[in-house]
């Protein structure tokens, strides 16, 4: 069995509910192991009417195949009604594949693990939640955020999302 590290984001409608949802029907194929927090995230390299995203990481254990767990995000991106605009578009839902044990896959249109899952806070920050074995994937999470917590927009880029803060604000 693999442990699978899965990254979701949302930033249009019912964010939470869109995150929720996913992890739910992930788990009707993957055994759910834990989940991190959910955090809100400033969109980095786009336009500033981008809604702020919620983003949020889970861990999961299965036998799947790399592809056969591919085809699977991209069905529920689908359901969930995630227009493919291009990659720096608003969406409904973004699921990520970040690691897939210590399996490595560089095609052009999927690399495993992520090809910039470390140069992203909102994947960092959320893995510190969850039940990884970083030794089994050789993954040097601390190493990883201290490189990202020396920039500067670090601090603003990610926050632990609280519903209190947003009454009346409009994502």
């Amino acid at each position: 069995m693999n442990e699978i590290v899965i990254s979701l984001g949302s930033n249009l409608g019912d964010r939470k509910k869109y995150l929720e949802s996913s992890i739910k029907i992930l788990s009707k194929r993957l055994r759910l192991i834990s989940e991190s927090s959910i955090y809100e995230t400033i969109p980095q390299g786009v336009s500033s009417t981008h809604g702020n995203y919620l983003n949020q990481v889970a861990l999961f254990k299965s036998k799947i195949s790399p592809y056969s767990l591919l085809n699977l995000t991209k069905r529920i991106e689908k359901k969930l009604g995630r227009d493919k605009k291009g990659d720096l578009s608003p969406r409904v839902i973004d699921i990520d594949i970040i690691i897939i044990g210590s399996k490595k896959i560089n095609k052009k249109n999927f690399t495993v693990p992520h090809r910039n899952y470390k140069f992203r806070p909102f994947v960092l920050i959320p893995i510190k939640d969850i039940e990884l074995n970083f030794k089994q994937i050789n993954l040097n999470l601390k190493g990883l955020l201290a490189k990202i917590q020396r920039t500067a927009e670090y601090r603003e880029q990610v926050r632990l999302y609280s519903p209190e803060d947003l009454q009346g604000r409009k994502s």
